[in-house]
């Protein structure tokens, strides 16, 4: 069964009062949970899926390739709570294990509407950089998450016919990644100066701790603004969150991003506003969305923890 090629009789005005696209999706979801797992028509074609007029609901691509916080896991199941009730469709491009420097089905992003970042030293072949630099110079958003700002640097070990991009930090994310602090010490987050009315913090409340290690990424371009701040004894406060204008592009970064993040509220508010506002769109549905239960989201050219995908942008109860 291919999903983006499925459509339904729907009544929006009617319980649960969603997008006749959410009903759709909901009714897809009942399938593959009782009758059979279902495709994408991306996974046969390499091309972006199809998407009924006029579905306008934005697309998030989420550009993954990492070993250290199980990203290929939080953030399917953020979006999956925080994003897709909201009207953001969202479609996962996780590298494989076993190729960890090819990003299959990354010709996503050709219809994207933002692109995040949670990579850490790959080297992308060629032709899939290419069209991660084609979507930047595009002027449409981005936003990186923990590694983002050494997604694409492998110091030097790219395989034959793949490309890096050591200068990402500085050159989009708008840091000075130079390493980290112990795992141990767990900083205290507190609001920058001033970001109080910035949207991003709307509804954030600090301060909290951090559950990774503190990353050193100041100072800051002059173009980049602090939005929260890390701080352990002894040593420097450094910027754990802040937004950069690159040309058109609105980018968003956050260091923070361990595992436990994902259980605090304050952080998991700030990453929902942060896709909002690098979109520059508002959310859809309300506030009673959030805590509808759901379990679908899209994972391509991935292969872990025993679930039976591997090629294509395939769709699955998690």
């Amino acid at each position: 069964m291919s999903a983006d090629l499925t459509d339904t009789m729907y009544n929006s005005r009617s319980w649960p009062y969603v997008s006749h696209f959410e009903g759709t999706n909901r009714i897809i979801e009942h399938v593959e949970k009782y009758v059979c797992p279902t495709i994408t028509s991306a996974g046969l074609t390499g091309q972006p899926a199809f998407t009924f007029q006029p579905d306008d609901r934005p697309r998030a691509v989420f550009v993954i390739g990492e070993d250290e916080y199980q990203t290929e896991k939080t953030l399917p199941a953020f979006a999956n709570s925080e994003l897709e009730p909201l009207g953001v469709r969202c479609t996962f491009v996780v590298a494989d294990p076993k190729t960890p420097h090819d990003f299959k089905g990354i010709e996503a992003l050709h219809d994207a509407d933002l692109m995040v970042v949670s990579v850490r030293r790959r080297a992308p072949a060629a032709e899939q950089m290419s069209m991660i630099r084609k979507y930047l110079e595009s002027g449409k958003p981005v936003m990186g998450i923990r590694t983002a700002c050494h997604a694409y640097d492998t110091r030097g070990k790219a395989p034959e016919g793949h490309a890096e991009w050591p200068s990402f930090d500085p050159d989009v994310l708008g840091g000075h990644y130079t390493g980290h602090h112990a795992n141990e010490l767990k900083p205290k987050v507190t609001m920058a100066k001033g970001a109080e009315s910035h949207p991003i913090m709307a509804g954030v409340r600090t301060p909290f701790t951090g559950q990774g290690s503190l990353y050193k990424t100041g100072p800051l371009a002059a173009s980049a603004r602090a939005l929260l701040l890390g701080e352990i004894a002894s040593h420097p406060v450094e910027p754990v969150a802040w937004v950069n204008l690159v040309g058109s592009s609105r980018v968003f970064y956050t260091s923070l991003d361990h595992p436990g993040d994902f259980d605090n509220a304050a952080f998991c508010r700030m990453l929902r506003n942060a896709v909002f506002w690098a979109m520059n769109r508002q959310p859809s549905g309300g506030p009673s969305s959030i805590s509808t239960s759901r379990s679908r989201f899209k994972i391509t050219g991935a292969d872990f923890d025993g679930n039976a995908f591997s090629h294509g942008n395939r769709v699955f109860s998690w």
